[in-house]
């Protein structure tokens, strides 16, 4: 991602009234999401990229159906099913076989098309 980007990764969030030492983001991807992280990312206008990391089982859940079309219809763009996360059994998959590559693909497509700063 700093390839990317030119900037560091931030895996933590600053407190409250600390500056934020990084300009405004082109893009916000996140694996495996978190809905905070999401939702002010939409509210703020920021392209967003989000792969969930679910088992067959959790997918089942009608809830999870109705959220990703829901994201997919705020303009987020989901790497889910074919294309991208496609959920295993329970139990079954490893971290190594997180398709990574399809994220950081995305990443470069939105920030390739982005007008610089």
């Amino acid at each position: 991602m700093e390839r990317i980007t030119g900037h560091p990764v931030r895996s933590a969030y600053k407190l409250p009234g600390e500056p934020d030492v990084w300009p405004k983001a082109d893009v916000i991807a996140v694996a495996d999401f978190v809905v905070g992280v999401v939702a002010e990312g939409i509210g703020k206008g920021i392209p967003m990229v989000v792969m969930p990391c679910v088992n067959v089982a959790y997918a089942q859940h009608r809830q999870f159906g109705r959220s990703v079309a829901e994201l997919r219809e705020m303009g987020v763009r989901v790497l889910y099913g074919e294309g991208g996360f496609v959920p295993n059994q329970p139990g079954q998959g490893s971290r190594d076989e997180y398709p990574w590559r399809l994220v950081l693909g995305a990443v470069e497509e939105i920030v390739a098309g982005r007008q610089p700063r």
